[in-house]
């Protein structure tokens, strides 16, 4: 999970730094929570000597949201926010309306013929249509609107990005451009077009060909994914699977957007130097415009216990990878707290149990990496080991000398072990602190995720408080053969790939 970036000194420019000894006490008196009238979190933090802000609006909405006609649909999204509105991205909207109408009355038809009968002889027609309809557009869309408004403006970082639990947008500007950004962010939302919709389909198409299904480990960790979770949503891949991202259907995600980009389910962070009184104003009167809406009914799946290993093994042209995981539960569980700590022992640098071992003496591996938390933290998750085999070893090899290791380590676990962690925890922090973008972040993670931002400032307290003695009851609870799911990924170009 996403360490917090708080609960030391502060180290960065804050007003009376001196006399500021407990972060997480100067947070909880210094950071403003509020809700809009419609439902929006706002969070606001007045730090720094810089008149320069740190924005991020978060939604609690990503890819374990979807259903199967809306899987990839949130990373969709995400590019189709920056494409526009009826007045910005646009030189005739009206004009454009009018071709986009009949765009999408071809454009469907023909995801619905390639469907239910793909020799329709009617296909070539529909689809030279779509093209020239396309052409049409093009005379009345302006590329990338928002960067370049934004860049004129004095911007920097403006991105953003999806995950399985949340998507976000972020940018850093000018205080004197607030009421600037209000304007613009809030329109975006109010009147998003989904301009150039069938070309941004088919770019998604071209990013998974590229990032997935060309990547040996890209496509082991999604067969691990969907073998791990049988029910959950936490299966589907981000982006979408390769035979669905053609079909996604532009009124399926018109509808998944107005059902989950919600007020109720959206956070608002502004962190820098500002008059919190006047950014509350500023913000309330731009996104109290918004209307809200109810919220969409909860993931009612849940994934069952798992009684018996689960393999999964892929031929690839590839250097060989090894995943195992285990399932456990999400934060604020005590034991999620617990697994962080094992994970940081185990992989969280060159001096890390797995590292020393498997990399450094035995030369068995050549990297390995822990995740606690994968692949998302709204709901119940895995603890996952991520290994490489240094050749001529082999992954199976690689994952019993890991099981050896690790039997040792919740035999013999120490308390250096464990404060040795936590002293690099703290240290890691303590770069966070230093700007305002990573303080928004934190702050808006466990606003959008866990629905409290002080869960940010009681993690460390948590981590601190674990024993040797809660790493050893680990292995029998959650470090056993049965609840553990592996995936290995063999080089097809020898011998066949086979074992």
């Amino acid at each position: 999970m996403l360490i917090p970036a708080l609960l030391l000194t502060f180290v960065a420019a804050v007003p009376n730094r001196a006399s500021i000894r407990d972060a997480g006490e100067y947070l909880k008196k210094n950071v403003v929570a509020r809700k809009l009238k419609n439902g929006i979190t706002v969070i606001l933090l007045n730090r720094g000597y810089a008149p320069v802000l740190a924005f991020e609006i978060s939604f609690r909405v990503g890819s374990v949201d979807e259903g199967y006609r809306t899987i990839g649909a949130a990373h969709l999204l995400e590019h189709m926010l920056f494409k526009g509105t009826d007045t910005i991205g646009t030189n005739n909207y009206k004009k454009e309306r009018a071709i986009m109408g009949r765009m999408e009355a071809v454009g469907e038809t023909i995801d619905r013929l390639k469907l239910a009968d793909p020799a329709n002889i009617r296909l070539p027609d529909l689809e030279a249509e779509l093209r020239r309809l396309q052409s049409l557009q093009s005379a009345y869309v302006e590329g990338s609107p928002y960067d370049r408004i934004y860049s004129e403006n004095g911007a920097v970082g403006f991105n953003a990005s999806t995950s399985k639990d949340k998507t976000g947008y972020y940018i850093e500007l000018p205080a004197s451009k607030l009421e600037m950004w209000a304007k613009m962010e809030s329109e975006r939302l109010m009147n998003l077009v989904l301009r150039e919709y069938y070309l941004e389909r088919n770019n998604v198409v071209q990013e998974r060909l590229m990032r997935s299904d060309s990547i040996g480990a890209g496509l082991m960790y999604e067969t691990f994914m969907a073998s791990a979770f049988i029910a959950h949503p936490y299966r589907h891949p981000i982006i979408g699977w390769r035979s669905n991202i053609p079909y996604l259907s532009i009124e399926e995600v018109r509808k998944f957007f107005r059902d989950y980009y919600i007020p109720s389910r959206m956070t608002i962070t502004i962190v820098g130097m500002q008059d919190t009184d006047r950014t509350l104003e500023i913000v309330g009167r731009y996104f109290n415009r918004i209307e809200p809406r109810p919220d969409p009914p909860p993931i009612a799946i849940s994934e069952p216990p798992q009684l018996g290993e689960r393999r999964a093994t892929l031929h690839f042209e590839s250097n060989p990878y090894l995943i195992i995981g285990w399932h456990k539960p999400t934060f604020p569980s005590r034991d999620d707290s617990v697994c962080e700590v094992i994970g940081e022992i185990l992989t969280g640098g060159m001096s890390s149990r797995l590292y020393r071992s498997l990399v450094m003496e035995k030369k068995i591996a050549s990297s390995v990496s822990a995740w606690n938390g994968a692949p998302g933290s709204r709901y119940d998750n895995l603890f996952t080991l991520f290994a490489t085999p240094q050749p001529p070893h082999t992954p199976h090899e690689l994952e019993r000398a890991i099981y050896e290791e690790m039997d040792r380590f919740f035999d013999d676990v120490t308390d250096a072990e464990i404060q040795k962690v936590i002293n690099g925890m703290e240290s890691e922090m303590v770069f966070d602190l230093e700007t305002n973008k990573g303080i928004a972040g934190t702050l808006s993670y466990y606003q959008t995720l866990y629905g409290d931002w002080e869960y940010a400032v009681d993690y460390l307290s948590m981590i601190k408080s674990v024993s040797t003695r809660n790493i050893k009851e680990m292995k029998n609870r959650y470090f056993t053969g049965s609840n553990r799911t592996v995936g290995i990924l063999l080089d097809s170009r020898v011998g066949g790939g086979k074992r």
